[in-house]
Formats: structure tokens, sequence, C-alpha cells
């Protein structure tokens, strides 16, 4: 039978003192970060995941410690299915499974060690948001962990205090987002584009580095809106937002410059890759009609610019004139193309 550690006197205090550090920030990332370091460390956990879920059941952020690896999704590492997570999610009741050990009896591995305890936390935060935290610990450190039948009892006393730092940090990413995202397409605005691609340009020349934009303007709205009414063309401008969003890396920024005008902003980028972004984009927008069920299908392609600095422009103010130069090229030539601006002339 497997001896149970008995846990420290101040465990309590001591996730509280921690607990405490959490509210010096209201980033969530750092808040979730400062969550797990706390839980693993008071706890003696040897592995963690906190899973922070939007009410449509998408991950918004996820925190992995202690040898995880962030393209591995927790589903993945703890044998956990989709079915299984929606269920704590919808009954909130937080469980603790334990894994006997031996061939055929064991828990599932994680970097190679066998999990012998999983500690399952489901817990409601706001907005319809929700977390999900994983602990687990190694099936040869089960001696070592405080995770067990009283330290669960512990920590699931203490989590709703910590659920009020992740709500504190979820509410203040909701108001930025309110000031800084575009409502119907859910990019981001034009207040953001002039204050993030002025920081960029910054940022550029400190380090030398390059920085793209890609301008690009919605070919066949125009007839949406003409057609089938201004709702419809609402309804497809949120689909090639989608779109674009779901074609670029995510450190690029897509922004609604106004009507059917999309800016990406491409940090670290050169023209040859900002290129290869714009083609990507193209193709997807091109892949698919659009309003299928609707109207029965609408092709909707998009004509775009491209302009970097520092081989197209080094003021923020010209980067944006050429890649608008550019994409106007293209929106009054062919459509469904790509243009590259004109490069700055070098005199010796």
């Amino acid at each position: 039978m497997r001896r149970l550690k008995r846990l420290p006197p101040n465990l309590e205090l001591t996730l509280y003192k921690d607990l405490a550090r959490t509210f010096r920030s209201f980033d969530l990332a750092t808040v979730s970060e400062e969550v797990l370091k706390s839980l693993q460390r008071a706890l003696r956990v040897d592995f963690g995941t906190l899973l922070i879920l939007s009410e449509h059941g998408q991950c918004v952020e996820r925190l992995f410690r202690a040898g995880f690896s962030p393209e591995k999704h927790a589903v993945d590492r703890f044998g956990l299915t989709k079915t299984e997570i929606e269920a704590l999610i919808r009954d909130m009741i937080p469980k603790l499974r334990e894994f006997p050990p031996g061939p055929g009896g064991s828990g599932p591995m994680v970097d190679g060690h066998t999990v012998g305890l999983l500690a399952m936390f489901p817990f409601q935060l706001v907005y319809d948001y929700s977390a999900l935290l994983l602990l687990a610990v190694q099936e040869s450190n089960l001696e070592e962990t405080y995770l067990n039948g009283e330290g669960f009892r512990v920590l699931e006393g203490v989590l709703g205090d910590h659920g009020f730092a992740l709500k504190n940090a979820l509410t203040v990413r909701r108001l930025n987002e309110l000031i800084t995202k575009d409502d119907l397409t859910l990019s981001y605005n034009r207040r953001f584009f002039e204050e993030y691609l002025l920081e960029e340009m910054e940022r550029a020349r400190r380090y030398n580095k390059p920085v793209s934009l890609i301008f690009l303007d919605l070919d066949g709205l125009r007839e949406v809106n003409n057609r089938f009414g201004h709702a419809l063309g609402s309804r497809t401008l949120q689909e090639a937002a989608a779109r674009i969003m779901n074609a670029v890396r995510s450190i690029d920024k897509v922004v609604r410059y106004g009507g059917d005008e999309f800016c990406i902003i491409l940090p670290e980028t050169d023209s040859k890759g900002a290129f290869e972004v714009a083609e990507r984009v193209r193709q997807r927008l091109a892949a698919t009609p659009f309003l299928m069920e609707e109207t029965g299908g609408i092709e909707i392609t998009g004509s775009f610019g491209v302009a970097s600095y520092p081989t197209h422009a080094i003021t923020k103010e010209e980067l944006v004139a050429k890649a608008d130069e550019a994409m106007y090229r293209i929106k009054t030539q062919t459509k469904n193309d790509i243009s590259l601006a004109q490069p700055l002339k070098r005199f010796p």
C-alpha cells in the first residue's frame, strides 16, 4: 500500500502567499504561469497545465510547465478525451484519478515518464470562460507528492481564490479587446493599427530588422451588398476576416482598415516572406465560394499590395502609402493578384 506523505502545516499559507503575488499582474499569460508555478512547487507536482476555454470551448490560453512542449495539447498528454474534458467543465466537479502500477494498468506517458496520479480541477471564470487545471505526478514520485487525498482537498479549497486572479486578468483582456478589436470581424481596428505599426517600425529600426505590411481589398463585396443586402455583406466580411486570420502566423496582426480593406502587419518579415503570406491568404480567399447556403456561392477574391521596411519605405506613413499604392495597381487592373511596392531609390 502506498504511503501518503504528510502535508506540511503551512501548505495553505504558502499557497496564499504565492497567490498574493499573482495579483500584481493583469496579464493573463503571466497570471496563469504564476498560478501553475506556485501549485507545482508547493504540492511537489511533476507536470501541470492550465487551459482557459471560451464559451465555445476554444482554448484561449494554454500554459505548460515542467517539461511540456507547447505544441502538445493536454488531451494528448494526459490521455483525456474531448468528451471527458467537456463533462468536467459541465459538471464542475474536481476529480482525482490514480493509475494502478504494473503492465496494462499504468497511466499515460508524459515525456517518457508514466503518470501515476492526475488531479483535474475545473472552475468557472467570467464572460462564460472556464478553466481546467490538470496536475500530474509521475509514477516513481507518488510517495514524494503532497497531491494526495488531503492535499487534493486543500487545493480544492483555495482554487476559488486563484480564480479571482484569473478573472481579473480576463476582465482586463476583454476590456483591451473592446478598445482594439473591430466588433464585426474580430480583427484589430484602426486605432490599434496606428499605434502597433509605429511600435514595430521603431523596433525594426532599433534592432535592424525588417517589418512588412500587406494591404488587401476584397473583390466582389460591393456586388454582394447590391444583390443580397448589407446583412449578407457583413456575413461575407466576417468569413473573409476568419479566412485571413487563419492563414497568417500568430505573430502577424490582421487589421480591418476600413470598409472591405484589411491590413496585415508582419514583424521581422522581409518582402519575400510577406509576399508568401499574401499568396497564402489570396489562395485561402479564392479557394471556395462564400455564402453557399444563402446564395449558392459567391466568388470573393482579394487585391494585394506588399511593402517592407527598409526596402520600400523608411517611415510608417510611407510604408502605408506604398502598400496601398501597390494594392491599387492590382485593384484597377487584374484583381485577385499581388503587387510588390517599388523599392526606394538608393543614391551613392
